[in-house]
């Protein structure tokens, strides 16, 4: 195979089954209550209020129960690979680094299968390339990369890599970047290739490029994909470059992911090194707790919270964490105070908003009917 050339369309490729993706399961276990496992010793108080008034909010009758904390690896994130059954780990007050997946991956790395970090921002002007953002940048845990031989490059399990392209599918995205080393750029498209038509044909159009293909993109006003993955050292600067690119210089809500998709931890990515405690960031709160909700069968909650922090940012409203000089109407409001001004419904924009792909389409939200064709109500 050419190794000069991405792999810029797998729509035809390989023989095996051509049956569609399902874009997420038949059958959906769906509790009385919203329940959130969270670590309540580890969460800061302005975390805690600003959590607890977007419940309210929403009229959420929401249940947290203490994470459970399992007995080895006494650090801060310990908790993290002890989720009570049914609920996710919700703390999003934890940032971890992208670079913490470099070289097999901290030791104290949280146990998933693959990670999915969100990047979404309004629209900050009417100029070009300003026009918003909605991408998720996926990774494997590095636990799930092997080598096949002494000194060969790890590769990401097949099933591990098959997990993230339906993730991409069932949220609707287009376009998707699988960014890797050279070395690696044939060995993950023979997984594709053996996966079948069943995997690539219906699902986003996929290009495979080495990370120096994928640099001048990357530092575009905007990247030309709506879906990321990049291999555990390279995430690092595909975060930092899309952070540069985008003007968010905050956190973006990170979801760690069994192989099924379920959601075992909700915390955040920010830049520096590790594990983190970031400051209240009312913006990557209210975008964490949406894909909580709509993960756990909420997904009209979802939408409302999203469509309501959209309107706030289509009235010119903003936090410093993703302000900036693009428009002259805008305010740059405290994280509390922001968090204060959607519950009061201080929003003045009319105007229809964007959806986020990452949530449950609009019209299955807001007739309150779910995906799933099965429910099972405990």
């Amino acid at each position: 195979m050419d190794q000069t050339r991405p792999l810029s369309d797998l729509s035809s490729l390989g023989q095996g089954d051509p049956a569609r993706i399902s874009p997420a399961p038949v059958l959906a276990v769906v509790q009385s209550r919203f329940r959130l496992a969270v670590p309540q010793d580890e969460a800061p108080a302005v975390w805690q209020e600003g959590l607890g008034g977007l419940f309210d909010w929403l009229g959420i009758d929401a249940e947290l129960v203490p994470a459970e904390r399992p007995r080895r690896l006494p650090r801060l994130g310990e908790w993290a690979l002890g989720p009570v059954p049914g609920a996710p780990v919700f703390a999003p007050w934890i940032g971890w680094s992208p670079v913490a997946f470099q070289h097999g991956g901290l030791a104290s790395l949280p146990q998933a299968q693959f990670v999915a970090s969100y990047l979404v921002d309004h629209a900050r002007s009417a100029g070009p390339g300003q026009s918003g953002v909605d991408c998720v940048l996926m990774s494997p845990h590095p636990a799930t990369c092997s080598t096949d031989e002494a000194g060969g490059v790890p590769l990401p399990r097949a099933g591990v890599l098959k997990a993230m392209i339906r993730t991409a599918h069932a949220e609707g995205r287009e376009r998707l970047a699988i960014i890797l080393s050279a070395r690696q750029r044939n060995a993950v498209a023979a997984m594709l290739l053996a996966a079948g038509k069943g995997l690539t044909r219906e699902g986003p159009a996929i290009e495979i490029l080495t990370i120096e293909e994928a640099l001048t993109p990357l530092t575009a006003a905007r990247a030309p994909w709506d879906a990321i993955i990049a291999m555990p050292d390279l995430r690092g600067t595909v975060f930092t470059l899309l952070a540069r690119a985008s003007g968010v210089r905050g956190g973006w809500p990170m979801l760690w992911l069994s192989g099924e998709g379920a959601l075992r931890l909700v915390t955040c990515e920010a830049a520096g090194e590790g594990m983190s405690r970031l400051p209240l960031d009312a913006q990557a709160l209210i975008h964490a707790l949406a894909l909580a909700l709509n993960s756990g069968g909420a997904g009209r909650v979802a939408w409302r919270l999203h469509h309501d922090w959209a309107r706030l940012r289509d009235s010119g409203v903003t936090t410093a964490a993703r302000g900036g000089n693009d428009a002259p109407y805008e305010k740059i409001a405290g994280d509390a105070e922001f968090l204060a001004m959607l519950r009061q419904g201080a929003a003045v924009s009319k105007r229809p908003q964007a959806s986020w792909r990452a949530l449950d389409d609009a019209s299955v939200a807001i007739s309150g009917t779910q995906t799933p064709s099965l429910r099972i109500v405990s």
